[in-house]
């Protein structure tokens, strides 16, 4: 049997993408006072991101110990390999508690093959490096081979985002209210990415939207593997497609990708209560993830 991969909600993995001997955990999230488990009690993207821009007050939580287990146990009962694919550490408790989780399993399954990997990543770039995971397991690696290849991964899979609220960064600590307010009157769009640490840090500001969609094809260009080996490319978006869509279309004509090769879908509740709507970011394989102005690290 092929190795089993788990990853969680905040993967926003495409529907399209889902292959056999895979799963995707959910995770909570609330808005206003209505708590949601994504699976039995929901809501779409639009609808999430609908609510959102009515005033609506979003809040999530990391995944919980109880799900980890509900998920990984019966599959070593099994005696299946399971990795574990898990949002970055960088920005939540997800992989302290996977790490506790699978400890205990371990002990009470002694002999049981299961690996964790920090993927240092948020939303489709933690899919994408899931993508991969998939499509080398598909291939016939290993368990072994495949813990490899998805750790000498992680700092490969680069993620540049921009938002078009500024006061929701600012709800979020990301810039100053007074940033936030002098922004907004400019129209002052900023670009963001995931740096190797797994956090989301700020890196430039443009003046108009249009400018820092083109920036985030712009760090493409900076930072991008060569176009062949772009096996897949995914673009994620809060509710707003058409500016998706003028990323891809950005992508395959600078860079002679085939249009195929790039994905859009929409990021979810979970990555969306941190970024609100009007959010697009891009994800590719990369020389590295460092930026020379990340003073984070």
């Amino acid at each position: 049997m092929k190795p089993y991969v788990l990853t969680e909600t905040t993967a926003d993995f495409p529907q399209q993408c889902y292959s056999d001997d895979f799963a995707v955990m959910p995770m909570r999230y609330m808005l206003d006072d209505e708590e949601f488990d994504g699976v039995e009690h929901k809501l779409t993207a639009n609808e999430f991101y609908t609510r959102m821009k009515a005033g609506a007050k979003s809040n999530t939580s990391m995944i919980d110990e109880a799900t980890i287990r509900k998920y990984v146990e019966p599959l070593l009962k099994e005696g299946r390999e399971v990795l574990y694919i898990v949002f970055s550490s960088g920005l939540s408790g997800s992989f302290d508690n996977a790490t506790r989780v699978v400890g205990d399993l371990r002990n009470e399954y002694p002999g049981a093959k299961i690996a964790i990997v920090d993927s240092r990543n948020a939303s489709i770039g933690e899919g994408l490096l899931v993508w991969y995971v998939l499509h080398k397991r598909d291939e016939g690696a290993t368990f072994e081979e495949l813990i490899e290849y998805a750790e000498s991964l992680v700092d490969h899979v680069c993620s540049y985002f921009t938002v078009d609220d500024l006061n929701h960064l600012a709800r979020l600590g990301r810039v100053t209210k007074t940033a936030a307010f002098i922004g907004t009157l400019a129209n002052i769009k900023p670009v963001l990415f995931v740096n190797t640490s797994g956090k989301l840090i700020p890196i430039a500001k443009v003046i108009s939207r249009k400018k820092s969609l083109k920036g985030l094809v712009d760090k493409m260009g900076e930072k991008m593997l060569p176009a062949s080996e772009q096996q897949r490319i995914f673009i994620g978006h809060g509710m707003c497609v058409e500016d998706a869509q003028f990323v891809k279309d950005m992508v395959c004509e600078r860079f002679g990708i085939a249009p195929e090769k790039v994905i859009i879908d929409d990021i979810g509740p979970v990555i969306g209560a941190h970024t609100s709507a009007g959010v697009v970011a891009l994800f590719f394989l990369g020389t590295d993830r460092r930026e020379k102005n990340d003073a984070s690290e």
